[in-house]
This record gives structure tokens, sequence and C-alpha cells, in this order.
């Protein structure tokens, strides 16, 4: 399945499970407070990826699909 980013937050549940799976210590209302542009990307319904100029943090699964790189990039335009 194709990847879809999106720009907006994703949904607090979404994002948190992401982190849970993902082992990373993000925080939600850390990306709100810096107020910059949020990336999100999903496989279908599932949240895979969140990021902004802060970091990109990536489901383990999901790892080796080049999802960070195309974040990271997303994220500097």
């Amino acid at each position: 399945m194709k990847i879809a980013f999106e720009i907006k937050m994703p949904e607090p549940e979404a994002f948190f499970g992401l982190v849970n799976d993902a082992g990373a210590g993000a925080r939600y209302e850390a990306l709100l407070a810096e107020g910059g542009d949020v990336i999100a990307a999903y496989d279908g319904e599932k949240l895979v990826g969140v990021g902004s100029g802060g970091g990109v943090t990536v489901h383990p699964a999901y790892v080796r699909r080049d999802i960070e790189h195309n974040m990271k990039k997303l994220v500097r335009w």
C-alpha cells in the first residue's frame, strides 16, 4: 500500500500508539508547542510516522520504506 503524507497533527490516540510502538519519548504537547507544520504519514488508516522540525518518528515495521527520509524532506521545505 502507498504511504500518504498529510500536513496536520494526528489524533492523540494514533500519535500515542505510534510513540509506544516506536519506543520514542516524543510528546504530543511538544509538537503542538513548536507551532510549525507537522507531517503525518499513514498506511491506509494507520499512522506510521509523524515529524516536525524537531525530528521524525516512524513505526518500526516501516523503517526500511524511506518514510523517514521523505518526511525529513517535507519538514524542511
